[in-house]
């Protein structure tokens, strides 16, 4: 995918996302920090943080151990574990996620159950684990949307997926693509 139409998508998909009730509702949002390929999300961490949003991003801090922060701006974060931006330096304040939270979380591919194709190192499954309460969302590509992804009981599915045309209501019992 050309640079241009990722952030054509990337874009389409925030414009998406900021109509979502679970967006609206949210007091705190929790997001990952784009990095190559994935949809970007700086516009979406620009925009919570505008709207008074407590707005926390993620910094790895061992083996499939990560928090998230709190962020005041973007020009806090730094190349962090495997070159993806983070808060820089010791952060301030760790953010605990409660039901008015939504997690934006990434992936390299996604089912309409919300099953997650991660990038294999458990770090969201890990940390959602542990906070069943807080709202989940996934960004997603056109091409990202697959038939079926395998799943562990484990694994945290998202609530809704969104994909710059659509917001896919993540339900057990669906069987296609829509």
């Amino acid at each position: 995918m050309s640079p241009g139409r990722r952030e054509e998508l990337s874009r389409e998909m925030a414009g998406l996302l900021f109509s979502c009730p679970l967006y609206i509702n949210a007091k705190k949002v929790f997001c990952y920090v784009s990095f190559r390929d994935e949809a970007e999300t700086f516009h979406i961490l620009e925009e919570s943080l505008r709207r008074g949003k407590r707005t926390a991003v993620p910094k790895v801090l061992g083996k499939r151990e990560m928090e998230f922060y709190y962020i005041q701006n973007l020009d806090q974060l730094t190349p962090g574990t495997f070159g993806i931006p983070e808060p820089a330096g010791p952060p301030a304040e760790e953010a605990v996620p409660d039901e008015d939270t939504l997690i934006i979380m990434p992936g390299a591919a996604f089912d309409c159950r919300g099953n997650r194709l991660g990038y294999g190192g458990g770090y969201y499954d890990t940390y959602l684990s542990r906070f069943p309460l807080c709202r989940r969302a996934a960004l997603c590509f056109p091409e990202q949307l697959i038939p079926s992804v395998p799943a562990e009981p484990s694994d945290i599915p998202a609530e809704i997926i969104i994909t710059g045309k659509e917001i896919i209501e993540c339900l057990p019992d669906c069987q296609k693509i829509r």
